[in-house]
């Protein structure tokens, strides 16, 4: 491969780095990862809070029936009191005792009722937040393996290209390369052009007859009169 052939292919290299580096260092999928772990971290709170909506009802049903038995132990203690004769003089009052139990009683089943409804619809929204995390849970695992296998395809062509890179520099002088550099930093990654006939392949500003004559005589790789980059006046064909 000639000095020519050798940078242009040098700057074909690193431009790949560049747009390779750049591509793995703003890779969309990162960010939207970091959104969907957000997102999963609200739906588990969210879930949490759920969970215990569900269990205060439980036990707010579990009160409704330590009070509905604590009253029927009442009612059966009142009616067994009325049973005996000396307590006949104490009727009306066993009787109003009853009257407030069966009212708290209806309360008890009242309250019952709205708590099992409750938590029907607890338990429903439960399920549902369930399922739903479970299907967000192995979109972000598949996206996370997806992004995985991309950035790591990336990282491969980043490790291949830099091998290629250190190998062609070690064919070419130091010195060669120290202009080369130069050049690419000062031109933003675009230091070297090839020669097109009369037309250099990046300013695409045609070359005079006395600058293509000036050219005749100068070594392989020269500078262009016009954007001043390095010139590959002749390249081996790929």
């Amino acid at each position: 491969m000639t000095v020519g052939s050798t940078l242009l292919k040098l700057q074909e290299l690193d431009l790949a780095l560049e747009r390779d580096q750049a591509a793995l260092d703003g890779m969309p999928e990162i960010a939207q990862l970091a959104k969907k772990r957000k997102a999963y971290l609200k739906l588990k709170g969210d879930a949490n809070k759920l969970l215990a909506a569900r269990k205060d009802l439980e036990n707010d049903l579990a009160d409704l029936d330590e009070d509905e038995a604590f009253c029927n132990a009442a009612v059966d203690q009142a009616q067994s009191e009325m049973q005996k004769p000396e307590n006949h003089r104490l009727m009306k009052e066993f009787e109003q005792q009853l009257a407030g139990i069966a009212k708290k009683l209806d309360k008890i089943n009242f309250a019952r009722k709205d708590k099992i409804a409750a938590l029907e619809k607890a338990k429903s929204n439960e399920a549902y937040a369930t399922e739903y995390i479970a299907k967000f849970e192995a979109s972000v695992i598949e996206d996370t393996r997806a992004a995985r296998e991309k950035a790591d395809e990336i990282r491969n062509r980043i490790e291949v290209s830099r091998h290629q890179r250190d190998a062609l520099i070690k064919t070419v002088d130091s010195s060669i390369i120290d202009t080369y550099n130069k050049a690419s930093k000062r031109f933003n990654g675009l230091g070297v052009e090839k020669l097109e006939g009369t037309v250099p392949s990046v300013c695409r500003m045609s070359l005079s007859p006395s600058s293509m004559d000036s050219l005749k005589g100068a070594d392989e790789v020269a500078e262009c009169p016009y954007c001043h980059r390095l010139l590959v006046i002749s390249a081996e064909e790929e």
